[in-house]
């Protein structure tokens, strides 16, 4: 895994001079700014094909691995979270309001007050959340 970490991060730098690059290229010559944007909008794709490259490769690592042994005891609590945004920045932001909102909850299964399972989500300029929290015993 780290030869994949290191790989995607040598991309990621000569991705990062490259546009570094135009954009100076942007200011040196504006008559160009149109087609150069137009570039810059396919090093964004560029850019999201890096990373998702090295996400599958993270992915097939993990299906890879031995599976878990059974756990004997059922879980009590399940969870499932979908964060959608534009951007790293947008996600990590996201994704500390879901975690709020979850530890909200949480904490409202762990009183007892509240029923077994619980819903929640946000969406809005930074993108979206959702998520589901089911517990098979409410105290």
């Amino acid at each position: 895994m780290e030869k994949v970490d290191d790989l995607t991060r040598e991309k990621l730098r000569e991705w990062q001079m490259r546009r570094l690059e135009i954009k100076d290229r942007i200011q040196s010559h504006p008559e160009q700014t149109l087609e150069l944007s137009r570039v810059l909008d396919l090093m964004d794709d560029e850019h999201a094909q890096i990373l998702s490259e090295a996400q599958m490769i993270r992915v097939e690592e993990v299906t890879d691995a031995p599976a878990p042994t059974a756990q004997a005891v059922p879980p009590a609590c399940t969870l499932q979270l979908n964060v959608a945004a534009q951007n790293a920045e947008d996600l990590r932001r996201l994704l500390d309001m879901a975690v709020f909102e979850l530890q909200q909850q949480i904490n409202a299964m762990a009183s007892g007050t509240d029923s077994p399972a619980h819903c929640g989500g946000m969406s809005g300029s930074l993108g979206e959340y959702r998520f589901e929290l089911g517990s098979q015993d409410p105290a």
